[in-house]
């Protein structure tokens, strides 16, 4: 996670080479940018499940357009029996599609957002307490 290399030394920062500044905010940069990506990639893999099965729902919804088109073109062309088999076949993929919508957007409000919020927050402990020090 975040070292906090060089943070919170308070005065003896200020009479550090300027070359060994520089490395320790390029280490301190280093850090904070890799436990962002960690968190991020985390955050992102715990929302997978709910992006497949929004797939899942995209796709169903993709057959049941396809069904109705084909029911309306079947309606237009006969009168009952065959449209009647499309109107099943549109209803199964219909509620196939809403139900996958429904469990995609149950489990995707069950993750938090993924951005480095609580890398952030470290960061800002982190800098909190470098300005207090002083």
């Amino acid at each position: 996670m975040l070292r906090g290399v060089g943070v919170g030394k308070g005065k003896g920062m200020a009479k550090q080479a300027p070359q060994e500044v520089l490395v320790q905010s390029m280490e301190i940069t280093r850090d904070v940018a890799e436990a962002a990506q960690r968190e991020m990639w985390d955050k992102a893999q715990r929302r997978l499940p709910a992006v497949q099965m929004g797939m899942v729902a995209g796709t169903l919804g993709a057959l049941a357009t396809a069904a109705s088109y084909r029911l309306s073109v079947l309606l237009l062309e006969k009168k009952l029996r065959p449209e009647l088999a499309a109107a099943v076949a549109a209803a199964a993929y219909g509620g196939g599609a809403g139900a996958a919508a429904m469990v995609a957007a149950r489990r995707w409000r069950g993750h938090p957002v993924p951005l480095p919020t609580e890398t952030a927050r470290k960061v800002a402990e982190i800098l909190a307490d470098a300005a207090g020090g002083d």
